[in-house]
């Protein structure tokens, strides 16, 4: 006996996903994104900008760091004192200390120095180009004397020339036949008097002269232009 066949069920291809629905694109998302793309790109130039900026400006501060020096004027032979017109300031820039230069406030102290080489103009002051102003020459001599105020001019310092004159002190007898001297001034101080004590170097034949003059109290000193009023070395 054969066993029934059964009937064949049809089989059904598999049901397909449901997609999920596509939000659809508002209007504007895509050019919102495009700015804020271009915002942080703007932003991050302009910090870019400043952060050039200050270092261009702290590059500029550091090359405006310049201090005033003393420096040369005029020619000045090895040898001669240094006199106050022979100076002058120049303002140099630096990233450090400066050292062995003479600031501009110190400039005052170089005058009655002798140059111990020859200067000339622009040169920078530097330690060793100048020696004590107390060095006579070969045919120098120095005199010493008190003079009461009236009898010398206002200003005098060391390193500073002035003519010794002759003149008698008020009571006593008139001084002839002695010709005004070149003098240069060696150290000089007022008192609380206001008497100048002063130390004159002068030509070995007048120094005895002089020294003649100062302790008969008829000793006057006069004050010489400077080079430059004189029409010497600009």
């Amino acid at each position: 006996m054969t066993a029934p066949t059964l009937p064949r069920v049809p089989v059904l291809p598999p049901a397909p996903r449901p997609t999920p629905p596509v939000a659809p694109a508002l209007p504007g998302t895509a050019a919102a994104h495009r700015s804020r793309v271009r915002t942080q790109w703007l932003v991050l130039a302009a910090a870019l900008t400043v952060l050039a900026g200050t270092l261009v400006a702290w590059a500029l501060s550091r090359a405006a760091a310049r201090v005033e020096v003393v420096s040369i004027a005029r020619p000045v032979a090895a040898g001669a004192v240094i006199e106050r017109a022979d100076l002058t300031t120049s303002a140099i820039a630096f990233d450090g200390e400066v050292a062995g230069l003479v600031p501009a406030a110190s400039g005052g102290q170089l005058v009655g120095r002798t140059a111990t080489i020859a200067l000339e103009p622009g040169t920078l002051l530097t330690v060793g180009m100048w020696a004590d102003g107390n060095r006579l020459a070969d045919d120098e001599r120095t005199v010493g004397a008190l003079l009461a105020p009236g009898r010398f001019p206002i200003g005098v310092e060391p390193g500073t020339r002035a003519l010794a004159v002759a003149v008698a002190p008020a009571g006593g007898a008139p001084v002839t036949d002695v010709e005004p001297m070149p003098v240069r001034i060696v150290d000089a101080i007022v008192d609380e008097q206001g008497n100048l004590r002063v130390t004159l170097a002068a030509a070995d034949p007048e120094a005895i002269t002089i020294a003649g003059l100062a302790a008969g109290g008829a000793l006057v000193l006069v004050g010489l232009p400077s080079a430059d009023a004189a029409g010497g070395v600009p």
